[in-house]
């Protein structure tokens, strides 16, 4: 399967799994973002080009998707956090488990903190909606991206003697 298939395939993966199931599996209505997860990961493996292309396509369907009022908040914040991560990726040559966890974590404040600021949310909104809603997020979003992490990465390669 090449590149572009597989990850277009995963990308309706995260979308379809972030419209149905992560409602079925929210805790006092906090739900992970698969979203970010899958353009995090494909941001770390394929460098900051395929990032901002996923993140852009990511974005604008949560856009189109979700009823807000700010179309296009979602394609910004996706489009840079895939940018952002796909240059980490690239100045620090290949990150290890415990950093892809905390790129994710990184990535997801970011990508909330400027989606707040282009729908233009004042001070108090953005504090409340931070601690009631992007924090516990957050946490739900490292816990199960830190699984998809890990299970992608598969085993190490034994060396020859």
């Amino acid at each position: 399967m090449s590149k572009w298939l597989k990850a277009f395939v995963l990308f309706l993966l995260s979308f379809v799994l972030q419209t149905t199931v992560a409602d079925w599996i929210s805790m006092f209505g906090v739900a992970p973002d698969f979203v970010i997860i899958f353009v995090v990961a494909v941001a770390i493996k394929r460098g900051p080009a395929s990032g901002c292309f996923w993140g852009f396509l990511a974005g604008f369907a949560q856009d189109v998707y979700a009823p807000v009022e700010w179309l296009g908040a979602h394609a910004i914040s996706m489009t840079l956090i895939g940018f952002l991560v796909g240059q980490l990726e690239e100045r620090f040559l290949t990150l290890n488990f415990p950093t892809k966890v905390g790129v994710l974590g990184l990535a997801f404040f970011v990508c909330d903190m400027v989606y707040f600021f282009f729908t233009g949310l004042e001070g108090e909104a953005v504090t409340n909606l931070f601690l009631k809603e992007t924090l516990p997020e957050c946490a739900y979003t490292l816990f199960v991206g830190g699984l998809v992490f890990y299970l992608s990465m598969g085993k190490p390669a034994k060396h020859a003697k």
